[in-house]
């Protein structure tokens, strides 16, 4: 097996099970999905998953299968939306057109005041991850500040050592 596929798979086994209690990733994001979801009235969900689709952990959702789907469709939706940033402006940093900078955001905006963040969160050993910020009536710049302060935040407080 190729050194590059075995990293691969040795840093999403980080990630994968449903035993939060062994997680550390999904232990040390918990925390912060949580305050975020009862400091802001409206949001109801906070997803967390890598960046090729993997659910770490989520808060606010119906059932595992329903978060691991969100979390595969957010990947999607966040590489997509840094796709077309990358042709409508190619001037941009590439890596920031890709989706991969720290400050990328991607919104959407639905029928009866709900709206979906979607930020990046820094974290080298997964290479990154996606926050997903679920909220119902709230202004949606509220739902991007929030979404974009915590990556920050949570994307810092991983890096620690």
């Amino acid at each position: 097996m190729k050194d590059d596929v075995k990293a691969q798979i040795g840093r999403h086994r980080r990630v994968r099970g449903t035993d939060f209690a062994t997680n550390d990733l999904a232990a040390a994001a918990l925390p912060y999905m949580s305050r975020m979801r009862h400091q802001v009235p409206g949001i109801y969900a906070v997803v967390l998953g890598t960046g090729d689709g993997t659910h770490v952990c989520s808060i606010g959702l119906g059932d595992a299968l329903d978060a691991a789907r969100i979390s595969a469709l957010n990947s999607s939706m966040f590489g997509t939306a840094g796709a077309q940033a990358a042709i409508v402006d190619p001037s941009r940093d590439p890596d920031e057109a890709k989706g991969e900078g720290r400050d990328a955001i991607v919104s959407v905006s639905l029928p009866n005041d709900e709206v979906i963040a979607l930020a990046k969160v820094a974290h080298p050993p997964v290479g990154h991850l996606v926050l997903a910020v679920f909220a119902r009536d709230v202004q949606l710049g509220m739902v991007v500040h929030h979404a974009r302060t915590s990556a920050q935040a949570l994307s810092e407080w991983l890096d620690e050592e």
